[in-house]
């Protein structure tokens, strides 16, 4: 009985370790991308480009280091707001100018920023509705146990799809 109990404490003991070791690797990786993505939008911004340029650079190296691993780490919209402050800091964008207007395609008179919380909500929900739709067995899997566990990206999945709905109610 003692001997058994003593081997149940060191597999929790274990358990918790790994958790505690991929918690700390998934939060490294989260930093090296974020890193990555200033470091891209300062290399594109430091550059002697034009503004309709610099803006269309960002939308195809900076954005991207962020944009596969929406659904894979789990991010949160405080962290994905540093992009206006490098445009202000580089003198792409004036402090006192309206925000709106850097997201607005520039067909339509803005700047065609991509933004990133958009992006991310698009990729969340198409990561979901991908889930939910494929029939394959492996994929089957994903799906029960992100049913059973109520996992993160579902639970933004679902925030996303009510705030969507409000906005076409309107």
């Amino acid at each position: 009985m003692v001997v058994a109990s003593a081997a149940n404490n060191n597999n929790n003991n274990n358990n918790n370790k790994n958790k505690k070791k991929k918690k700390k690797k998934k939060k490294k990786k989260k930093e090296k991308l974020k890193k990555e993505y200033l470091r891209r939008l300062r290399l594109v911004l430091g550059t002697e480009l034009s503004a309709k340029n610099k803006i269309q650079a960002t939308g195809s190296l900076a954005v991207p280091v962020l944009r596969y691993s929406f659904g894979i780490v789990n991010w949160h919209q405080e962290e994905l707001q540093k992009t206006k402050k490098l445009l202000t800091i580089h003198g792409q964008h004036h402090p006192k100018a309206d925000v709106d207007r850097l997201y607005v395609p520039r067909k339509q008179g803005g700047r065609g920023l991509m933004q990133l919380e958009a992006v991310h909500a698009v990729e969340i929900t198409k990561l979901v509705e991908y889930v939910n739709r494929k029939e394959d067995p492996l994929t089957q899997v994903v799906r029960t146990h992100q049913h059973n566990t109520d996992s993160a990206v579902l639970q933004t999945a679902r925030c996303l799809r009510q705030k969507y709905r409000k906005k076409q109610e309107k």
